[in-house]
Formats: C-alpha cells, structure tokens, sequence
C-alpha cells in the first residue's frame, strides 16, 4: 500500500510529474527505466538527482551555445579572414591521391562545418614530458597570441609553470588567453589559482554549463577539451591535462600514460576558431576582439598531412564524435586498433567494432588494467564478453595509468584528441578530435600502440567466463548506469 502521509502524497505528486518529463524526453529505454526506478525509489533525494542530473537540459544548453555560435560566425562572415577560411580543400583532392580519403568522405557527413585540409606537419607527443616542453617552447616564442584551454588545470607545481610563461609573455605585450572547466579545475577555481595571472594580464576564462545567474544549470555537462593556439600557426591537441600527474620526477609514481598532438598547417585555424567560439560563451568577448588577422593568419602549408577538426558536443542535430568514431570502424578494412581509458560505449559502437571482426577486420581494444575509476571499469568489464564471442582482442595495459585515446584504421587513418569512448565523451561532454592521415604519423602512432599492447595482458574468453559470480554482478550493476558515466 502506498505512503499516504502528507511527505507520501508530495513524493507521488512529483514523481509522477517528474516520470512524465522523462518518458516524454528519455528516448533510450535503458536511460528512461533507471530514471524511473531512482525517481520513485529514493523519496526526494530521486527527484533531485533527476533534476541535477538526469532533466533533459541538454537540447536547451545546446541551443543556448548554437546561438552564442551563430552570432559569432555572423561577426566572422565579414571578417576579412573568413573567405580563407571556409576554403574546402576537398574539392581538389582526387581519392587516388590518398588511401584514407575513402575514410575522410565517410565520416565527413558528421563533421559539418569542417573539412578536410591539406598541408599539415603533425607530430606524436607522448606523456606530458614531451607535451609540456613543446608547449612552453611555443609559447615562450609567442608574438601574437596564446590560447589554451583545458578540463584540468592543477593547482600544483606545472600548473605554476604554464601560468609562468604565460605572465611573461603578457607582460612582453602577447594576448594570452587561459580557458578552463570549472568542474575539473575545481580546487584551482576556488583557490584564486589564477589571481596573479590576471594582475600580469592573462585573460582568464572558467567555463561552465551550470550558471544559474546566467541562464544555465547543465550540471552533467562538462568543456573535456585540450587545445592550445599560439599564434594562430601552431596547434595542440590531446588528452593530456596541466598537472603534476602527467610528469616524471613530480611524484613518486610513474606518470600517466597519454598523448596529444602537435599540429602545423591550415586545419589550426579551425581549432582557433574553436577556441573563440567557447571563449565567447564564456566569456561574451566582443567578436571585434577575438576574430583579427593576428589570430587568423595567412594559411601555409607545412607538410603533407591531412587534418579535419572533430569538435563533439551534445548538439540537437547530432554528436559529431560519436558519429565519427562509429563511421572510421565501419569503414575499417583490414585492421583497427583503439586505445582508451574509459570504455562504456553505447551498443551502436558495440556492435560496430562485431561487425568488423565479422568482415574480416582485426580487431584490438587497450584498456587500463587497473583504472582511475573504479565503477566505470567495473562497468566497461561488463562488454567484454559479446566483443570476445565475436573475436575482438582485448588487451589490459599494466600500470601506470593509461589515460591516451587512439585509433588508427588499416594503418593509414588515426584519430586522436580528448574523447573517450564512454557515453559521457560521445553524448554529454564538448570534446576536440583530430582526424589525421599522414604516414610518418599515423606509422608513429602505430608502433606507440604496439608498445601499449607489448606491456598488456590480453584478456582470454575462457578466463573471462571463469570469473567470480560476485564480481560478474559487480559489473553488470555498474553498467546499468552507462548513461550517467
């Protein structure tokens, strides 16, 4: 029999209120059941979490950011740099002129404004050890303009560093702009990390999706990007975050395990652009400020490669990372590698990569074997046994934490950036990728991952099986909450 007390009859009133927003708005069962089931179980403490988290604010949001978007592509039309930038270089390519074009042409339905350039020297930074100097050294030679921005900025010894630089070349007169998730940089946020940076004349910038006094409460969105631009010409992208734990000697462990990539060529101006379109949200920057020849050069070409921009968002017309990521699997033909520290995929991706073992594809997937978090590996251990029954190989790299996102297809594709292959990177968080067909690269990338699997143990099906019942339900319990993580 029901709760019929006063506090009973509330809790049906707004449970009931709150079931008819989510089956209205909930379109994946799974999704829809498990909001059901907090809702009416947890007496108030469900409709809060429902609220926070699970509200449908996402298409709302989105809008919001398309329309901060649309103001600033319509400042850039009558820009004098926007004719070079909407170049699309396609049009001159032919597709024996390179093998991955194939690739490029089915994911670039996804992407959009975007577009595949040519022209692009890139190069595999492995661990912070190489990202963090690459990046000091451009910036200190900065003349023009520093742009970074990052999910994690520490509180610590290398987040001192990178302000370090960046105050100097504020004050030799640079514009320097710091961009940050106020989630992950929490304890830097609220620790007036950034106060003296701002007194050199660094521009500094959090971004958050939960604002109330500005019209946003997306609590379970989150900015996951890592992109620097200095000067317009040179390009950082990865998963690499600015603290202590992703460099040697800073502590006792070994560091974390990640790349990022160091980008020369036209495809710069599109992360560039980017990274005005969020700092402009953030922000509300005059567009006359953010959108000049300085920070917009002249196109170059400095190499070979080609390069398209993946920006992912929970966009209402679609996810540009997810599609991508399921359209480079589809498109694999003989082989394909995928790294990632966090895989709780949804079953379209699933089933994509079964598929490809069924065409004949060689399939292998790198997970941490010990991860950071441990209801998500929990969760991720759930998908192994479908994957293994279709005969892709899964490989657990041994500590320290491996926190790199790649993958590479038939050996002549790679794309690489901030996403996870977890519903939160495909669905929830603002995420940058770079697709990238470039030999030296794609082949640098290639023999990292082979490294990867050398220090891996791959998972065998019938030690999989043979499992503890205790531990299967351990798992099974944490995926039900895939669309939360």
């Amino acid at each position: 029999m029901g709760d019929l007390t006063l506090a009973g009859i509330i809790h049906g009133i707004v449970a009931t209120i709150l079931s008819f927003d989510l089956l209205l708005t909930k379109h994946r069962p799974v999704s829809a059941v498990l909001w059901l089931g907090v809702v009416w179980t947890l007496p108030y403490a469900g409709a809060i979490a429902y609220v926070s988290f699970g509200v449908d604010r996402v298409r709302t949001g989105a809008r919001r950011r398309a329309e901060s978007n649309a103001l600033l592509q319509q400042r850039a039309a009558l820009h004098p740099t926007f004719e070079g930038l909407t170049v699309d270089s396609m049009r001159r390519l032919e597709p024996e002129m390179h093998p991955a074009l194939r690739i490029f042409k089915a994911t670039d339905s996804a992407v959009r404004r975007n577009r595949v350039l040519k022209g692009h020297e890139v190069d595999l930074l492995v661990d912070g050890d190489r990202f963090f100097p690459a990046f000091m050294e451009a910036a200190a030679a900065a003349k023009e303009s520093v742009h970074l921005q990052t999910f994690i900025f520490g509180r610590d010894r290398t987040g001192q560093e990178f302000l370090d630089v960046l105050m100097e070349r504020a004050r030799a007169g640079v514009d320097v702009r710091v961009l940050y998730d106020r989630f992950g940089s929490t304890w830097a946020h609220l620790g007036r990390f950034f106060q003296p940076a701002r007194k050199a004349g660094v521009r500094v910038c959090s971004i958050t999706q939960a604002h109330p006094l500005k019209g946003r409460f997306q609590i379970n969105l989150r900015n996951h990007r890592k992109v620097a631009v200095v000067d317009g010409r040179i390009g950082f992208v990865g998963g690499i975050n600015i603290h202590d734990g992703h460099r040697s000697g800073y502590l006792k462990e070994v560091p974390i395990r990640d790349y990022h990539v160091r980008m020369r060529g036209p495809a710069v101006a599109d992360l560039q652009f980017q990274f005005i379109e969020d700092w402009f949200f953030a922000s509300r920057e005059h567009p006359d400020a953010l959108l000049n020849p300085a920070h917009f050069p002249p196109y170059e070409e400095s190499g070979a490669g080609l390069v398209q921009v993946v920006p992912g968002g929970p966009h209402p017309g679609g996810n540009a990372v997810a599609d991508v990521f399921f359209a480079a699997i589809a498109s694999a033909e003989r082989s394909l590698v995928i790294v990632t520290p966090y895989f709780i995929p949804d079953e379209p991706i699933v089933q994509a990569l079964r598929y490809a073992v069924f065409r004949g594809v060689d399939v292998r997937l790198v997970v941490p074997k010990v991860g950071n978090h441990r209801y998500a590996e929990f969760a991720s251990r759930a998908l192994y046994a479908p994957l293994l029954r279709s005969g892709v190989r899964i490989f657990e790299r041994r500590p320290p934490f491996i926190h790199a996102k790649a993958l590479v297809v038939d050996g002549i594709y790679a794309l690489m950036g901030s996403a996870n292959l977890d519903y939160r990177s495909l669905h929830l968080n603002f995420e940058t990728n770079l697709e990238v067909a470039e030999e030296g690269f794609v082949a640098a990338v290639t023999r990292q991952v082979e490294e990867e699997i050398a220090q891996s143990d791959e998972v065998r099906p019938e030690v999989h099986r043979a499992r503890p019942l205790v531990r299967r339900l351990a798992e099974n319990f944490c995926y039900l909450f895939q669309p939360m993580l």
